[in-house]
């Protein structure tokens, strides 16, 4: 089963950015500069973690993982110009 993850970064150096950001573009959508939202199998986001965890530097960047709950996701507001994923999270089989 799929989960929601916003996902955030704080990377000064563009090289490293621009990897952190061409793995984030695998796995989820772009909604602000330095901002993703991710619905991914927890086998997915163990991989993407420890991918991006290799790409940057450790005393210099950050990155943070919040996980969103159906109640949280729904409670999203959003307010200017960008949007909200609908991607569905579950799927009644």
């Amino acid at each position: 089963m799929k989960k929601y993850y916003v996902i955030s970064y704080d990377i000064s150096d563009d090289r490293i950015r621009y990897r952190v950001d061409k793995e984030l573009k695998n796995y989820g959508i772009r909604v602000q500069k330095s901002v993703f939202e991710c619905n991914i199998t927890d086998a997915e986001y163990v991989k993407l973690k420890e991918k991006l965890d290799k790409l940057i530097d450790m005393n210099t960047d950050s990155i943070r993982y919040y996980f969103l709950c159906k109640h949280c996701r729904d409670n999203i507001q959003n307010v200017g110009n960008s949007f909200i994923n609908t991607d569905k999270i579950f799927e009644i089989i």
